[in-house]
């Protein structure tokens, strides 16, 4: 991946733009530190929530997990307001 400073992506803007259009990624720094990345734009990106992907994967991550047929989340409460 091509690293560019800020001036000189501000200078070749357009033509960075179109080699990005071609597939292209680019990191841009500033005084020598990373801080932003010129990405190819996709539609999936477009809809990119980090709260859903969390909760997403959660739920995945808890599916097939049990507490064992001892226990219950219920049985639990009711221990817990003894």
């Amino acid at each position: 991946m091509k690293h560019f400073g800020a001036f000189e992506a501000k200078t070749h803007f357009s033509e960075l733009l179109g080699d990005v259009i071609k597939g292209e990624k680019f990191i841009i720094t500033k005084h020598g530190v990373q801080v932003a990345m010129i990405i190819p734009f996709t539609k999936a990106e477009e809809n990119i929530d980090p709260v859903k992907d969390a909760i997403r994967a959660l739920k995945k991550l808890r599916k097939g997990i049990t507490l064992g047929k001892k226990f219950s989340i219920r049985k639990m409460l009711e221990e817990g307001r003894k």
